[in-house]
């Protein structure tokens, strides 16, 4: 081969080389495809986080009426209370998320502003986009504000129901709370509870004749044993025992039979038919023990 043609080729490929290095883009324009390239990149960033703001507004808002659609009434029953307490929970969840969203809001706008390479259009858009987001957030503070308010009067009158409840169980435990107490003549006597009443003084008989035994007209409800009466209906008494009721109480409501004289005799305990009428006339329920029989009651 002559020498002639590789001498060509010596200098024809360094010629290409620079032909095509000349035909390439500038420094200019690389800076400006760099440019442009990041613009791109902000504006997708951008575009993403009014995304991410939207979504999060949207649910912040799904959360608002999950609870407005709540039941929330007014109720003393422990689960309400439960249920009351879930509720401001639960506010107080979505206004983190609430204020969690205006805060990543007021970052996009910083680097809105900050951006000196958007295009008029885009900016206008963003901005825009960035007012109508935070209108949403105003309305979802109002909406929370209304929801708070309500859930703080529910609570006021829930306190005071729950008072007037209180005082109201208070009642119905004192109305069914009543009394009694087992014990023989001497004991009842000397203890204050019973008194001999009537009667009559004979010619040299020292004591009264036709006494009747009677409940005291003041008694000390701590000299009996306390129980509910509608709970309960049976009170224990000594199998061997004979008893003599001298307080006010209706007979014909007691279960327990009763001898010719109307004494209870040989009974475990006295059980009460119908508390409500049995107990009508007095809370107090005295029975006199007239043998031998061991008491079985607390006092």
């Amino acid at each position: 081969m002559s020498s002639t043609p590789l001498k060509f080729l010596a200098v024809l490929v360094p010629a290409v080389v620079l032909a095509a290095a000349a035909c390439g883009p500038s420094a200019e324009v690389r800076a400006k495809l760099a440019t442009l390239d990041t613009v791109s990149a902000q504006k997708d960033s951008l575009l993403q986080e009014m995304a991410l703001q939207t979504r999060l507004l949207s649910d912040v808002a799904a959360e608002i009426a999950e609870v407005q659609a709540k039941d929330l009434k007014v109720s003393t029953e422990s689960p309400q209370a439960a249920h009351r307490d879930s509720m401001v929970q639960k506010i107080r969840y979505v206004v983190t998320r609430l204020d969690e969203s205006e805060r990543r809001l007021r970052q996009t706008q910083s680097r809105v502003r900050g951006l000196t390479r958007l295009s008029d259009s885009l900016r206008t858009t963003l901005e825009e986009t960035m007012a109508n987001l935070q209108g949403v957030i105003e309305s979802q503070k109002t909406t929370i504000a209304v929801l708070a308010a309500e859930i703080d009067t529910l609570r006021t009158t829930n306190l005071a129901l729950e008072g007037e409840n209180e005082a109201l169980k208070d009642t119905v435990t004192s109305e069914n709370t009543v009394f009694y107490t087992i014990g023989t003549k001497d004991e009842l006597k000397d203890r204050g509870i019973v008194v001999e009443e009537g009667g009559s003084r004979v010619l040299f008989i020292l004591w009264r004749t036709g006494e009747t035994l009677s409940p005291a007209r003041e008694l000390d409800p701590t000299l009996f044993t306390a129980i509910d009466r509608r709970q309960t209906t049976a009170i224990p008494l000594s199998s061997t025992g004979r008893y003599r009721i001298v307080s006010r109480q209706d007979l014909q409501y007691l279960e327990t039979p009763r001898d010719e004289k109307g004494r209870v005799t040989g009974a475990d305990s006295l059980r009460i038919a119908s508390p409500t009428e049995f107990w009508r006339a007095s809370k107090y329920l005295i029975l006199v023990r007239e043998d031998g029989g061991t008491p079985q009651q607390g006092d």
